[in-house]
Order: C-alpha cells, then sequence, then structure tokens
C-alpha cells in the first residue's frame, strides 16, 4: 500500500467532499458517506489509490464491473459505465494495465462504445491482454452457477492484481437485485458478486462505488442504507428482502453519484503518481458521454441524452475540472506560503 503525505490526505478530503456532493438530490449520501468513510483510516478516493497503486503493472489485468439493467427496457444506464471507461483509460496512462470489463450480456456494446470514447481500443480478452491502450468488454453469466464457474475461470486465468465495481447491483439476501425504487432486476443481472466475493477470499484487491446503498459492496453499510433509503428495508418485487448487496469489498467509496466516485479515484491516482495526466478531461467526459448514449444507455429519467442520475453530462464535466483543479493545485501543495503566487501584484 502506498503511504500518502500528510498534505496528500489533505487534498483527498477535499476529492472525498466533492465527489460526495448531493448532486443528484437523491438525499441519501450525507448518510452513506460518513458510514462509508467509518471503515477507512482516511479519504475514500485516496484509500482506494493507495491500495491500487503498487498493485498497477504493465501487462497486468484489472477487472472493472459496471452496468445497471432497468425498468422497462433492462437497458443499463449511463451511470456506472461511463466512469468504468474513464477510470480504464486513467489505469492504462498510470501503469500500462490491462483493463478487462465485465457486465450485462444486454450491456456489452453500450460499455463499449463508452470505452471508445475514452480512447481505448476495444478488442477480444485475448488481444486486450497483449495490446497497449486496450481492454476488453466480456459479457458474466446472468445463470447463478455458470457465474460461479466463469469466477473461477476469470481469476485462474487473468490472475487480475484488482476488481472494481462501479454502479453494479448488488443481490441481496434472497439473490435478488433491485433498482432504487425497489423493483426486481434479477433476470437480467449478471451475477458479477460471485467473482468478487470469490476474489476477496483469494485476497484480491477489491474496490465498489456506489451511490445508492443497493449496488455491490454496500454489506457493510447496511443499517445504515436500511435507515436512510426509503425503499431499502423492503423491496416492491416478491422476494419482500432488502435491496442491500451481500458482498462486502476492501474498500466501498459512496459517491452523491457513482461515476464520481471512478473520477475520484482517478484524481487520487493522478495526485499520488504526480500525473496529472491520469485523470481524464472535460472534453473526453463529454466524447464518454454521448457515445455511451448513442448506444443505448440512459441517463436515468429514460432518456438518452448524455447525463447520468438525469444530471446533464455537462455538469459531470464540471465536476472533473475541479478535480483536475485539485490535482494541479496538490502538486505543488502550499506553495502560497513558501514564495509570492503572483509576483506581479
Amino acid at each position: 500500500m502506498t503511504t500518502p503525505t500528510t498534505e496528500q490526505r489533505k487534498l483527498g478530503e477535499s476529492i472525498d467532499r466533492l465527489v460526495a456532493t448531493d448532486g443528484a438530490g437523491r438525499g441519501v449520501i450525507d448518510e452513506l458517506y460518513p458510514a462509508a468513510r467509518a471503515l477507512q483510516d482516511g479519504p475514500l478516493c485516496l484509500e482506494a489509490a493507495s491500495r491500487l497503486a503498487p498493485r498497477l503493472a504493465r501487462g497486468r489485468a484489472v477487472v472493472l464491473a459496471t452496468g445497471f439493467p432497468m425498468h422497462p427496457w433492462f437497458m443499463g444506464e449511463q451511470d456506472g459505465p461511463v466512469g468504468t471507461a474513464t477510470l480504464a483509460r486513467a489505469l492504462v496512462l498510470a501503469a500500462g494495465v490491462r483493463p478487462v470489463i465485465l457486465t450485462d450480456p444486454v450491456n456489452v456494446d453500450l460499455c463499449a462504445a463508452a470505452v471508445r470514447g475514452a480512447g481505448l481500443y476495444v478488442r477480444p480478452v485475448d488481444d486486450a491482454l497483449t495490446l497497449p491502450t486496450t481492454a476488453a468488454v466480456m459479457a458474466f453469466p446472468v445463470d447463478w452457477d455458470e457465474a460461479a464457474s466463469r469466477a473461477r475461470e476469470v481469476l485462474d486465468t487473468l490472475r487480475p492484481s484488482a476488481l472494481i465495481s462501479i454502479e453494479r447491483p448488488g443481490a441481496n439476501e434472497h439473490r435478488q437485485y433491485h433498482q432504487s425504487d425497489g423493483r426486481g432486476l434479477t433476470a437480467h443481472c449478471a451475477k458479477i458478486d460471485t467473482l468478487f466475493a470469490a476474489a476477496k477470499r483469494a485476497g484480491v484487491l477489491t474496490i465498489a462505488v456506489a451511490d445508492g446503498g443497493n449496488e455491490l459492496g454496500g454489506a457493510p453499510i447496511r443499517e445504515t442504507v436500511l435507515r436512510a433509503v426509503p425503499t431499502a428495508r423492503r423491496c416492491a418485487c416478491p422476494c419482500g428482502g432488502t435491496s442491500v448487496s451481500q458482498v462486502e469489498t476492501d474498500v466501498l467509496i459512496t459517491a452523491g453519484i457513482s461515476n464520481w466516485g471512478a473520477y475520484g479515484i482517478e484524481a487520487a491516482l493522478a495526485l499520488l503518481l504526480g500525473r496529472p495526466d491520469v485523470l481524464h478531461d472535460r472534453l473526453i467526459d463529454a466524447r464518454v458521454y454521448e457515445r455511451c448514449a448513442e448506444a443505448g444507455a440512459h441517463n436515468t429519467a429514460g432518456l438518452m441524452d448524455p447525463g447520468a442520475d438525469a444530471v446533464p453530462a455537462r455538469f459531470h464535466g464540471h465536476v472533473v475540472e475541479l478535480l483536475g483543479q485539485i490535482v494541479a493545485a496538490g502538486l505543488d501543495h502550499g506553495r502560497m506560503y513558501r514564495d509570492p503566487r503572483y509576483p506581479w501584484l
């Protein structure tokens, strides 16, 4: 684990405050963030980045999971695939890693479009493991038994250095998946929970990014989710259970919008590595949203307008810009107190 400096921890707090802003007006992040923060020693995005950094190596695979098939189309939203694509780009730029993105069968095309929007090639997994600036996008099984078998295969063949889930539904105590209003999604969801549970048992680093409590990784803050999220205690499907995931990850990042949590990991990596280019910019962000929407991903308001959680894409770009400013300031932290910043004054 990379140990952040005192200055980096301070800037990590700024990153967390920004990405944990309630930009979507959901009204739950003010409770979910402190609950997740209580599980870690420091800022959440910096914690994830500091654990990731020493595990990243040229040619090594990192598995990213995303995609949230929702009623009534059972297609994915832009929240998740966009942040996954930009984080995949960041990991490639940071260390030449090989991203492998897992999703539901129905969401492969939109995830691939997002990855291309982020500037990476999309190729079959064998090519992606050998070619630079290339990612694989693969469907994971929706059947539980098949998923368990595939989980073992993924860990044995890819030997990933880390697994990262971004806005990925998590199964409840009855092995059922739900969207934020409590309606069931189980038949349409890839059972990626099996992979994360197996990876954690095997000692592989696991990270989850969530914004509403019904995502993979939410198990450690279960009681907070049940209290804070109106639909969490009893779902709207026949299972009659909660909407809280049973899977626990090594690091849980709660953000106002999950894409922002992925951006926060990028910013924290850029800060730790002294590499501002690791964080994507506003123009790339806009392009990823556009490509993802064109491929069929909705903006959570039921429209394929670029954006996530009903927040238009341009506002997500502003978050990226602010994170970039935090990183830029952090590379010369405290300069104002050492010499004049504005010598012409």
